[in-house]
């Protein structure tokens, strides 16, 4: 029988105990496990495998613990680029490279910009923008493919010399990319890189494009977020604004409803402008636009409140006018040039020139208060139509009442009946003035003298207004003739008033001598101011038919006198005049003008031999008398 020598046989407490070593991860040496276990190669080499599988598996255990938590971070943080930065610091620590970075793709301009670094011993990579198709990095993003390189110099990718330079101020040599992408969008890449030559291993790769696809998911969702957060906030200010709009529009509809209501109710211009200044805490003017266009400076409007509304050192009267252009234009409110708590609005009315409403706010305007001041001028134009109209229904009236009573074809009971009130006396005597004014200007004369008596008739005729004052009037107000011109009514018109009462019959007769006088006056060359119809009776008698005859009596009876002293530098005419004036005494003439008697008897000798020896003859005399009055008259206007 044959016989076999006896197999080398190990203690299974020694094996039991290299496996119990094995699971607690202590190292493994094969020549430890030889002196414990003997020559035992095929034994040896499994527990090495085993020992290096062990190794591997906790490896990977602690990589997915790692992803895990970076998992769970990105359910935690909120702060996307601190995230980032986690997981560019997990990936340089699992991995063990020199350098970690994160670059973020942007489309619009096809580069990468670095969002995260960890290990750079230099700015140049933190600031590093890679332009289209350079690098690693280009090549990463266009293939969407994970790439390497064990010496990044010698690569034959297209180089650039500011990404060359930030990687040679890092002095790398091994360098792994791997895409970011996120439903087939690539957001950008992770790189890994050492200061030495490596080659990546499989399991690093893996590695790091499990963390570029973490990267991914935090870049996504800190673009969601970020997308949500803008649409919250535009949804928020959205509403805010809504809310706002709403705001002003229920504003601008009550204060609308407001003015509606004083319009009604027949209020006036001061309940507009009080309502107003109250509502928007503000001063409040109403400048008729002919006073603005008169005017020097903003200043000289003459209102208690222009201090206060045209306080601006810069504020010019012509601002104020291309602001109330522009009202005009759009029908909206508008700001004065430099004044942003100044706003003017149109106020326009038929038949009349604009208005101007100013608004000076105590503080900046709200939303709104522009559309305010617009309604307002609306409102204020709504009263001052009505006031106008009912203006022009009163004249009317009192048109019609003149012209019938002069004409006397009415009644008295049917034209008591047709009166404007009860005020109004109609029975006479009265006492009647002419007023002559510019056809543009009657209504505006109309308007002030009813204000200043509304008892009075006035009725339109060529080239003015003939003004009836019943005498009782005069007689309760003996100061009316002073009211009236105080009040600068009948400023810049000529004017004649009789203060002789007149009754029903003689109106016409009175009216039209009242016109022959201003004829007279006119062909006198007298412009304006008030005269007494007394003063010019003789006139009025001599030319009140043919008031142009007036310059050429004058000329025929004088003239020659008024040619010699102009020619020769003499004084006839004056001499003339005071030689009537005083009693036809030649002593007495020479000292009216202060000149010698033989130099009064010189002229006129004289005057004898211009006019002929008969002019000292009663009839011819007059004549020569009214001559020189009317030439007077003419030459102290």
């Amino acid at each position: 029988m044959e016989e076999f020598d006896d197999p080398v046989t190990v203690s299974a407490d020694s094996i039991a105990e290299v496996v119990k070593g094995l699971s607690h991860g202590a190292p493994v040496d094969r020549r430890v496990l030889e002196t414990e276990l003997g020559n035992h190669p095929d034994l040896i080499d499994s527990l090495l495998d085993l020992s290096a599988k062990m190794t591997r598996w906790k490896q990977k255990d602690h990589e997915r613990s790692a992803l895990l938590e970076s998992a769970s971070e990105l359910i935690r943080v909120r702060d996307s680029k601190r995230l980032l930065q986690k997981l560019v610091d997990r990936a340089r620590a699992l991995i063990g490279c020199d350098i970690a970075y994160l670059s973020q793709y942007y489309p619009d301009t096809d580069e990468l910009r670095v969002q995260a670094v960890r290990g750079a011993i230099s700015a140049k990579l933190k600031e590093l923008r890679v332009p289209p198709g350079i690098g690693l990095a280009g090549r990463v993003v266009h293939d969407r493919a994970a790439h390497w390189t064990s010496d990044y110099d010698v690569t034959q990718l297209p180089h650039e010399r500011r990404v060359d330079s930030a990687v040679q101020a890092e002095h790398m040599e091994s360098l792994l990319g791997v895409p970011m992408i996120v439903d087939d969008e690539v957001l950008g890449a992770l790189f890994a890189a050492n200061r030495y030559s490596h080659d990546f291993t499989a399991d690093e790769i893996a590695l790091l494009t499990a963390l570029a696809d973490h990267a991914s998911v935090v870049l996504k969702t800190a673009r969601l977020m970020g997308d949500l957060a803008e649409a919250a906030r535009v949804s928020a200010q959205a509403e805010e604004s809504a809310a706002a709009q709403a705001n002003t529009l229920r504003r601008l509809v009550e204060v609308e409803e407001h003015l509606t209501q004083l319009v009604l109710q027949g209020k006036g211009v001061a309940a507009v402008t009080d309502a107003i200044s109250d509502l928007l805490d503000a001063n409040v003017l109403l400048v008729e636009s002919t006073r603005l266009e008169s005017s020097d400076t903003a200043r000289s409007l003459g209102s208690p409140m222009t201090e206060d509304i045209f306080a601006g050192p810069d504020i010019d009267r012509t601002d104020l006018i291309v602001a109330l252009e522009e009202s005009r234009r759009t029908g909206r409110s508008a700001e004065v040039a430099g004044e942003s708590t100044l706003l003017a609005a149109s106020v326009a009315s038929h038949r009349r020139q604009h208005s101007g409403l100013f608004v000076r706010f105590r503080s900046e305007p709200a939303d709104g208060d522009a559309n305010i001041v617009a309604q307002a001028a609306q409102s204020l134009a709504l009263i001052r139509m009505n006031e106008q109209a009912r203006a022009d229904a009163d004249n009317r009236a009192r048109g019609e009442l003149a012209v019938d009573l002069i004409a006397n074809t009415r009644r008295l009971e049917e034209l008591e009946a047709r009166a404007l009130s009860n005020d109004i006396d109609l029975t006479g005597p009265w006492q009647l003035t002419a007023v002559r004014v510019e056809p543009d200007d009657v209504a505006h004369v109309r308007s002030r003298l009813t204000r200043v008596e509304p008892r009075i008739l006035l009725t339109q005729r060529s080239p003015g207004l003939t003004v009836l004052i019943p005498s009782s009037v005069r007689r309760e107000r003996p100061d009316l003739d002073d009211v009236i011109t105080t009040s600068g009514a009948l400023a810049g018109t000529m004017t004649v008033a009789s203060w002789s009462d007149v009754h029903r019959a003689q109106l016409r007769e009175a009216e039209e001598e009242l016109w022959s006088c201003v004829r007279i006056l006119d062909a006198l060359g007298l412009d304006d101011g008030i005269h007494k119809i007394e003063d010019f009776a003789p006139y009025t008698a001599m030319f009140g038919s043919a008031p142009e005859q007036v310059e050429r009596f004058v000329e025929r009876m004088i003239g020659p006198l008024r040619d010699w002293d102009l020619r020769h530098s003499a004084e006839l005419v004056d001499t003339l005049r005071s030689y009537f004036e005083s009693g036809s005494s030649v002593s007495r003439t020479a000292t009216a003008c202060s000149i010698h008697v033989n130099t009064a008897k010189q002229r006129l000798e004289r005057i004898d031999s211009i006019l002929g020896t008969g002019w000292r003859a009663p009839e011819r005399a007059f004549r020569l008398q009214v001559a020189l009055r009317l030439a007077k008259l003419a030459s102290d206007d």
